[in-house]
C-alpha cells in the first residue's frame, strides 16, 4: 500500500519534467537569435580562420588539417554562446514571476530548470552538428567519425556546466547582465588557451596563461578525440568538467533557496 501511495509523484513529476522540456525546446525553436546567432558565430569563425591562417599551422601540425585544429575551439566559442541559452529562457520565467507560480502550483521548480538545460543542450548539439558540417564543406575529413562522436560528447558535458551556471545566476540575480556574463567569461577564457597553436608552442605570459587554463586540457583532448590521438589531456580535462558541473549543481540549489526565501 504504501508503495501504490508514493509511486504516482516520481511519474507526475517526470512528466512536468517532459512537459517543461517540450516547452523550452519551442521557446528556442520560436526564437531564431537563440538557435541562429551561436550556429551564425560558430561558422563565421570557421570560414574566416580557416580561409585566412590556413596555412599557419604548416610548421607544427605535420603535415594535420588546420581546419581539424581549429574545429574543437569553434565548437567550445558556440557551446559558450549556446549553453547560455538555458539561463536566458530561465531569466523569462523569473522576470515575469511565472517561475516562482510553476514553483508554488508543483511544489518545486526543479523540472522546469531541467527542462530549459535540455532545451539549450538540443541547441547546442545542432550547433555543433551544422559547424561540422558547414566544416566538411570547406574540406574538413575527420580521421574518424567515432572521435568526432567523442569529441562532441566532451563538449556537451561542457554545455551541460555552463547551462547550469548560467540558471543559477538568472535565478539569484534576475538580470540579463549578469545571466550573460557567464557565457562571455567562457567565451573570453576559450582565447587564452592554444587557438592557433598548440601550447607548448605558445610564447611568454600567454603560455603560461594556457597552462593553468581548464579549457586548454578541454580543447587538447577534443582535438586529441578528433585525431585519435593519446588523450594526455583528459585526466585534467575530465576533473575540470566534473567540477563545472557539480559546481553548477550546487550553485543551482543555493539559488533555488535563496528564491524561496526571498520571493
Amino acid at each position: 500500500m504504501t508503495l501504490l501511495a508514493v509511486s504516482p509523484a516520481p511519474a507526475r513529476g517526470a512528466a512536468v519534467t517532459v512537459a517543461a522540456t517540450r516547452r523550452s525546446t519551442r521557446a528556442v525553436l520560436r526564437s531564431p537569435a537563440l538557435l541562429v546567432a551561436p550556429v551564425a558565430q560558430s561558422l563565421f569563425f570557421l570560414l574566416i580562420y580557416s580561409g585566412q591562417l590556413s596555412t599557419v599551422g604548416s610548421g607544427y601540425l605535420a603535415g594535420g588539417s588546420f581546419i581539424s585544429f581549429l574545429l574543437p575551439l569553434i565548437l567550445l566559442t558556440g557551446v559558450a554562446t549556446g549553453a547560455g541559452t538555458a539561463g536566458t529562457l530561465v531569466l523569462r520565467d523569473v522576470s515575469s514571476g511565472y517561475l516562482d507560480r510553476l514553483r508554488l502550483a508543483h511544489g518545486t521548480a526543479t523540472p522546469f530548470l531541467v527542462g530549459a538545460v535540455v532545451a539549450a543542450l538540443v541547441a547546442v548539439t545542432v550547433g555543433m552538428l551544422t559547424t561540422i558540417a558547414g566544416a566538411v564543406l570547406i574540406g574538413y575529413r575527420p580521421q574518424s567519425w567515432a572521435g568526432v562522436t567523442a569529441m562532441i560528447v566532451l563538449l556537451l558535458a561542457l554545455g551541460l556546466g555552463i547551462a547550469l551556471l548560467s540558471v543559477a545566476v538568472a535565478i539569484r540575480s534576475a538580470s540579463a547582465t549578469s545571466t550573460n556574463l557567464v557565457t562571455l567569461a567562457v567565451f573570453g577564457l576559450s582565447f587564452f588557451t592554444g587557438v592557433f597553436a598548440p601550447v607548448d608552442e605558445l610564447a611568454g605570459w600567454m603560455r603560461t596563461v594556457a597552462a593553468v587554463n581548464p579549457l586548454s586540457h578541454v580543447v587538447d583532448t577534443a582535438r586529441q578525440l578528433e585525431g585519435g590521438a593519446v588523450l594526455s589531456a583528459a585526466p585534467v580535462a575530465l576533473v575540470a568538467l566534473v567540477t563545472l558541473v557539480l559546481v553548477g549543481v550546487a550553485a543551482c540549489v543555493v539559488a533555488l533557496n535563496h528564491a524561496r526565501r526571498s520571493r
